[in-house]
């Protein structure tokens, strides 16, 4: 076996011909597509289109160059021949011996089938942080798309080779943060009989009487004197009341967010606190400890700081920012940035050598401003920081808009949409489209027993290729250690090309960022594979047929398994 038997190899192979035609040292990149109609060959490829300028040669000239060499070369044993198409596109027609190898391959590989395709020199230790909402009330729908995207972003990422740590970035500190023990306080007096109404900014939401509920159940009224001082008003609260409604809260929500982040199958390394970076350490700057401290120490000895109209403020317009952006307000309060200036430069400390933000839409203006900060931080590499800004979701039922507002308590929990439609729903259609595109989830539809609905279509699949299996007594044990020599049918081989695509997909996944092109290629697989099934007897007298055409439901089922296992989707064997 030579081992080109997928088509990222294919490709590479090819690539390598280019480039000996070429000139160069390295190989010469190669996009493999299957031809819409199969006179025009089992693949093809526009390397010579975009590749003759330069060479003294046309297109078409370049073509048949190409699959001379390659044809004398590597191609040798998998190829029958070539034909030149149109302005340039080299047409490969692959033997029988071409197919069975990519069966064989796929199935020697097993689960392993697409791991590891990112080059070894290409790996990296990335951290990965997304959802990081803050502890204020429960993930909604919106938090369920970043979750479910990070989370595959993740698993594709160590699928394919990198060193991947997740995080969460609890964001517990500031006016947010405030507003919620405030919030709190007021329901928890509510509970005593108190006239302490949530403030008119406040969190308004039943949640915070729930969780009012359960604080008078475990500390009686302990604060009910604190509260008599202020009464109707919390927001004059002694600071130190407000922290522990703060504190105690924060604990219960991210309680809560683990059991619903752990139900949803998403998983973290790493829960940093943003209250913690301003604490610990030796060193005090400008009125700041911990991390926080160190990081307006650094800062300053780069000369990176400026105080005007009583602030302290970041030069970022030396480094692309339209405006200097403050830190330190007139009031000696810190803001945001200053936070996520000191959390990203201790991620940088940690030794990672990318950092990926998943943030939501409404941070799309803080790109600019924290690429700035990359630039002037020491080492100075702004592209070490990647910020993908995801989109938001419309929950349609009975094809009218559901509408949300967290303040006023008016949300749709991530566990009310996993009760409604289920994990595997929720977790599939998250992923359905990229992350910048606007997602509608169609509740109706996410129930649908039918072909219409993509992840009952793809998880059906696994299940009736499971149900052959297990009549054809194959549903386990080890793959066959070579394949009859028989031929390849034409559904048989337009199967093995879908199949062969996906280290492909994989490594387009991560290259791009974009789990849904996974989604999209399940839903290919899935369909490809029925009507297989459609056209080819499985079991029958045949023996040799019946070998190959049960291997190729084993190397299916495991491809199906495997990606929808990267997406965070059970694969059932019975449905």
């Amino acid at each position: 076996m030579n081992g080109l038997f997928d088509f990222g190899s294919l490709a590479a192979s090819l690539g390598r011909a280019l480039a000996e035609l070429r000139g160069a040292s390295a190989a010469i990149p190669v996009d493999l597509v299957v031809p819409p109609r199969p006179e025009h060959g089992d693949v093809t490829t526009n390397a010579a289109l975009v590749s003759a300028a330069g060479t003294g040669q046309t297109p078409r000239d370049l073509a048949a160059a190409l699959g001379e060499r390659w044809l004398a070369g590597e191609g040798a044993a998998i190829c029958t021949r070539f034909d030149v198409a149109g302005p340039g596109f080299l047409n490969l027609f692959l033997d029988h011996s071409w197919y069975r190898g990519a069966l064989q391959a796929i199935l020697d590989a097993g689960v392993d089938y697409g791991r590891g395709v990112v080059p070894p020199a290409q790996r990296r230790r990335v951290n990965v942080e997304f959802v990081s909402v803050n502890p204020t009330g429960p993930l909604h729908v919106g938090h369920a798309r970043y979750a479910a995207y990070g989370d595959a972003l993740c698993r594709l990422f160590s699928f394919a080779g990198h060193a991947v740590t997740r995080e969460f970035y609890v964001n517990d500190h500031g006016t947010q943060i405030l507003k919620f023990g405030q919030s709190l306080a007021a329901r928890y007096g509510q509970h005593l009989g108190l006239d302490t109404p949530v403030p008119d900014d406040g969190y308004q939401g039943d949640y915070l009487a729930d969780l009012a509920a359960e604080l008078v159940t475990e500390v009686g009224e302990r604060y009910r004197e604190p509260l008599n001082m202020v009464v109707p008003d919390v927001t004059r609260l002694e600071p130190e009341v407000v922290d522990e409604f703060k504190s105690w809260g924060r604990d219960r929500i991210l309680a809560a967010f683990r059991a619903t982040l752990e139900r949803l199958r998403v998983s973290f390394d790493v829960w940093t606190s943003e209250a913690g970076l301003y604490e610990g350490g030796d060193l005090e700057w400008r009125g700041f400890r911990g991390e926080v401290g160190m990081a307006l120490s650094q800062m300053d000895a780069e000369g990176h700081l400026r105080d005007a109209d009583g602030a302290v403020w970041l030069r970022t317009t030396e480094y692309g920012d339209d405006k200097d952006r403050v830190l330190i307000r007139q009031t000696g309060m810190p803001t945001y940035f200053l936070s996520d200036i000191a959390y990203h430069r201790d991620k940088m400390d940690r030794g990672f050598e990318h950092l990926i933000d998943v943030w939501g839409a409404d941070h799309h203006g803080y790109v600019p401003r924290m690429k700035a900060m990359f630039a002037a931080l020491p080492p100075h590499d702004p592209d070490r920081l990647e910020l993908i800004i995801g989109q938001l979701v419309n929950l349609l039922e009975s094809g009218a808009t559901k509408r949300m507002s967290k303040r006023k308590g008016d949300i749709v929990t991530i566990d009310d949409l996993m009760d409604a439609i289920g994990v595997d729903a929720v977790r599939f259609y998250m992923v359905g489209r990229s992350h910048d595109s606007m997602l509608e989830l169609d509740l109706d539809l996410a129930v649908e027993q039918s072909s219409k609905n993509p992840v009952y279509y793809v998880q059906y699949a696994h299940a009736r290729i499971a149900s052959i299996l297990r009549n054809a007594g194959s549903e386990g044990g080890e793959p066959p250690a070579s394949l009859p020599q028989v031929d390849v049918g034409p559904h048989e081989r337009a199967l093995l090309r879908t199949l062969a695509r996906y280290p492909v997909v994989i490594s387009e996944c991560v290259e791009r960022r974009a789990p849904h092109r996974l989604h999209a290629y399940l839903g290919e697989l899935a369909a490809e594979f029925h009507l297989f099934y459609k056209h080819c007897r499985v079991l029958s007298d045949d023996a040799a047929a019946t070998a190959l055409r049960v291997g190729l439901c084993r190397a299916t089922k495991s491809t199906l398994a495997g990606g929808l296992g990267l997406l965070g989707v059970e694969a059932p064997e019975r449905m």
